[in-house]
């Protein structure tokens, strides 16, 4: 726990937590839950955007109680947490990956992830310098590709989805994707991404991997590294697009509400009714030692 003095306080209004699409329906399947089993008043969760969440969650000291997030918060982040008297507890909810899908009547081809530097960078290194990106077919980038536009539909930069994709496919030619057409910025919300995949020829989308297992019968996800996307290689971390899930809880004015809900989101049973929604579950060791933090933030009230 971040250092700060702990408040108990009595809540009375319903617990607010913002930030991540990617966590939302989790977040709210944990909110009716916990609703249902402590009578408490039912958490308002708020699909802002990973940055968007954490800036209000470390904007002041009354702000959101939780934010949930796709990546950890930067360091600069938590300067500016602390820097408004915010502490708060960090807690691991589980595995997702980002899968790349088409259209299942389109056929796949593996990528690694330097065809991917290669196709959504926004500059790429070329005979020892950084130039826009040049590529506009997948066929130059490798002459076993198809040959039709690179046309991908995937996060903005305001979602720490997109900041984990810059992460993993790496380059030395900084963080950013294309913005000439080729990597076209999606709104939260994974099922137009879908309908883009499957009303429009030769387009590929990101999505969750929860969102993709939905709707497999109706998408093809492109095998990365030769990995496909499954429920076992993302909770080993082989899936080279795997990433953790994240809720940050303030800890500042304790309440029971707080520690409940992060209680619920840990427990046994929330593993179970998750995972048919689609997050792919921490591995027990590493659920034992959230359950214990959530223990000892427990014990201050």
């Amino acid at each position: 726990m971040t250092n700060g003095e702990v408040d108990v306080i009595t809540e009375s209004e319903p617990l607010r937590i913002v930030g991540s699409s990617a966590v939302f329906p989790f977040a709210a399947t944990v909110a009716e839950h916990f609703h249902y089993k402590t009578k408490q008043p039912t958490p308002l969760v708020e699909a802002i955007g990973t940055g968007a969440g954490i800036k209000l969650f470390c904007g002041s000291r009354q702000g959101p109680d939780g934010a949930m997030t796709s990546r950890p918060f930067t360091e600069g982040e938590k300067k500016r947490c602390r820097e408004k008297g915010v502490t708060f507890e960090e807690f691991k909810l589980g595995q997702d990956g980002l899968v790349l899908v088409q259209n299942k009547r389109e056929t796949p081809f593996p990528l690694i992830l330097a065809d991917l530097n290669k196709a959504l960078s926004e500059k790429i290194l070329d005979e020892g310098g950084c130039v826009l990106n040049p590529y506009k077919t997948w066929d130059v980038i490798n002459a076993t590709f198809p040959a039709y536009p690179i046309r991908v539909l995937g996060p903005a930069p305001t979602s720490g989805t997109y900041d984990v994709l810059v992460e993993k496919i790496g380059g030395p030619c900084g963080p950013f994707l294309r913005r000439d057409g080729a990597y076209i910025e999606a709104p939260a919300n994974e099922n137009l991404i879908v309908q883009k995949v499957l009303n429009a020829v030769h387009t590929i989308g990101i999505v969750t991997f929860s969102f993709y297992d939905q709707n497999r019968e109706r998408l093809n996800a492109l095998p990365i590294e030769g990995v496909l996307p499954s429920f076992a290689s993302i909770q080993k971390g082989v899936y080279p697009l795997s990433r953790p899930l994240y809720l940050y809880i303030k800890t500042g004015e304790l309440t029971p509400a707080r520690v409940g809900y992060i209680r619920e989101f840990v427990s046994e049973d929330a593993m179970t009714y998750l995972a048919e929604k689609g997050l792919i579950p921490l591995s027990p060791e590493m659920q034992d030692v959230m359950q214990r933090r959530v223990q000892q933030l427990g014990s201050i009230l």
